[in-house]
Parts: C-alpha cells; sequence; structure tokens
C-alpha cells in the first residue's frame, strides 16, 4: 500500500519497509516513472514496473511530476533538492540505494547516478539508458540492469546496447535483457521480478 505524501516541493508516493520502525535506519528506493510522471502513470508504474518483494525492506519513494518539469530534466541543483528532501524526511542510509526507472524515468536515473553515484548500489532501467552521461570510476560498485521490450524502438535498444558496451568496464555488474513479447511499455502480467533477479542473483555470484 502506498501513501501520498509532500516533500518539500516534491508530492511522492511511499511505501515502508515490512515492520518499519521510526528507530532504524534505511535504505531507499527511488523509482521514476515514464511519460509525463503524472499521477495516472505513476500509478501504471508503481504496479507494473516497481512492485517487487526485493525491496520490502526499503522505504520506496516514486515521485510524481507536480510541477510540469519532467524529471528527466532536472538540474543537478533540483537533483540535490530532490535528496535532501528524502534525507531530512526519512531516517535513510547514505549508501546502498536503489534507483529504477522506465523511459523517460530510465533517462533520468542515469543523471541522478552520474551526480550522486556513490549514493547508490543497484540501477535498473527499462528501458533508459546513460545518453549523454559518461560513467567514471565513481561507478565501480554499481551492479545494472539494462531491460527491453524486443518490440521496443530501434533507438531505445541501441541506446541500451550502447550504454551496456560503455558501462561493462566499469560497472562491478551489468546485465543486459530483450524481453520477448514486451513493447515500450511492458504489460501489467509481466513478471518484474525476472528484471530484478538479474539484478540481485548475480550479484550474489560475483
Amino acid at each position: 500500500m502506498y501513501t501520498k505524501i509532500s516533500l518539500n516541493d516534491f508530492e511522492v508516493l511511499v511505501r515502508l519497509p515490512v515492520d518499519f520502525s521510526d528507530e532504524n535506519e534505511y535504505p531507499i528506493f527511488i523509482g521514476i516513472s515514464g511519460g509525463n510522471q503524472s499521477v495516472e502513470t505513476v500509478m501504471y508504474s508503481a504496479n507494473v514496473y516497481f512492485n517487487t518483494s526485493y525491496f520490502q525492506n526499503y522505504i520506496q519513494i516514486i515521485p510524481i511530476n507536480n510541477n510540469d518539469r519532467n524529471f528527466k530534466d532536472y538540474s543537478t541543483d533540483e537533483i540535490d533538492g530532490f535528496i535532501n528532501a528524502i534525507m531530512n524526511y526519512f531516517l535513510c542510509t547514505i549508501s546502498s540505494w536503489v534507483v529504477a526507472g522506465s523511459s523517460n524515468g530510465g533517462r533520468a536515473i542515469f543523471n541522478i547516478v552520474a551526480h550522486k553515484p556513490k549514493l547508490f548500489q543497484y540501477v535498473v532501467a527499462f528501458p533508459g539508458g546513460l545518453f549523454a552521461n559518461i560513467p567514471n570510476e565513481n561507478w565501480s560498485h554499481l551492479s545494472v540492469v539494462l531491460a527491453n521490450g524486443k518490440k521496443d524502438s530501434s533507438s531505445w535498444l541501441l541506446e541500451a546496447k550502447t550504454s551496456y558496451d560503455k558501462l561493462v568496464p566499469i560497472v562491478k555488474h551489468i546485465e543486459l535483457m530483450v524481453i520477448s513479447g514486451q513493447k515500450h511499455i511492458f504489460s501489467e502480467n509481466y513478471d518484474i521480478n525476472e528484471v530484478y533477479s538479474k539484478l540481485f542473483l548475480a550479484t550474489k555470484n560475483d
């Protein structure tokens, strides 16, 4: 169950960990939707892309675009404002966060990681990619999954492959997935754990 709250100027959906305690620190999971990140899109993404038991011990945060500015276009100052709002509201860790995103959200997450790489441990895009971002040695601890629907457009598939090639020599672990039967927007009946399992199960074997 998600609850809608305000973090300074940001409206977000929040789901707290199982057996949540105000006295404990928790890592953060950020899920960024595609499209215009409207309430409708965010709710779809929450159910299809971010609804996984892998993160039941994380504070899960899914932002809603309430200022007509897409998260993929956020400046570093705006990213700082969002991160600081989370840290000021919740008792949370200062590392080992997860960020996941779809489409425009899959672009936004790499902007966030590029600005705050040490904050994160896991990065998942369905789809997404580096675009203008240039990974460096500060990304070496990251585990990444890039997932595309096989029926997605060639430009998104190419961006994922290009990003994969750039990330392979740098990050700790990376998986590139092309999922049969799926389009740019994944269907509601797709088991998203198939994507997240690549991230976590592979990491256990590193």
